[in-house]
């Protein structure tokens, strides 16, 4: 299955009202970004951030100094981190609507990529494309960032279980209007994930861990 035309119809209606209810950063990201930092005091870092949603990511990552690219498979979503982006006295030229299993950037170009609750919304088979492209893009040593959301999570486990996938759960948002959108998400637990990502051509998974709620994995390009 692919549902990635399910995926970006949702967050198209989703729109600006999602930036209403994800405001605050996880401390794990900015964990990530502060140690990245630490490690490369005598260069700006270049870092993709694969599914900017509303954008909190972006100006995190814009404050504390690396050189951003940004990408969602939503027009409504780039359209919002674009305005969040101007209100903030930047252009927001750095955002793009593009796909992650399509990324058109070129080989080596990101010193680090982080994708925050974006892959869970991608069945295995495209996971791997998208961490292939992943591996094309960043640069030799490049660290990673992946976070999915686990299926004990609060926000998930009241959704409806797929027919036909048992680790598939459709999850609803409910609208302003209060009509609701359902948003696929593949769940397997954090092991079956760390089996199917652990063979990836040109990364090392170097540490997977859960921190509430969110299944953590951290890559290296070698």
């Amino acid at each position: 299955m692919d549902p990635r035309k399910s995926v970006t119809f949702a967050y198209d209606s989703i729109g600006s009202d999602f930036g209403k209810k994800r405001t605050n950063t996880w401390d794990f990201v900015v964990e990530w970004l502060n140690n990245l930092i630490s490690k490369n005091t005598q260069k700006e870092l270049k870092i993709l951030i694969a599914g900017c949603g509303n954008g909190r990511h972006v100006r995190l990552a814009e404050e504390l100094g690396f050189k951003v690219s940004a990408i969602d498979i939503s027009s409504s979503m780039v359209n919002a981190t674009i305005k969040a982006e101007k209100e903030c006295g930047r252009s927001g030229e750095n955002i793009f609507k593009s796909d992650v299993c399509n990324l058109q950037f070129i080989d080596d170009e990101f010193d680090a990529i982080m994708c925050i609750a974006v892959l869970h919304h991608l069945p295995s088979e495209l996971n791997k494309i998208a961490l292939n492209e992943f591996s094309r893009v960043i640069k030799k040593n490049g660290e990673i960032l992946i976070s999915c959301w686990d299926p004990s999570a609060p926000s998930v486990i009241n959704g409806i279980i797929d027919s036909e996938n048992e680790d598939v759960v459709w999850v609803s948002w409910t609208l302003p209007d209060s009509s609701k959108i359902s948003r696929y998400y593949h769940l397997p637990n954090i092991e079956m994930r760390s089996k199917v990502w652990n063979n990836i051509e040109g990364l090392n998974c170097i540490n997977f861990e859960l921190n509430n709620f969110n299944q953590l994995f951290y890559f290296v390009k070698v």
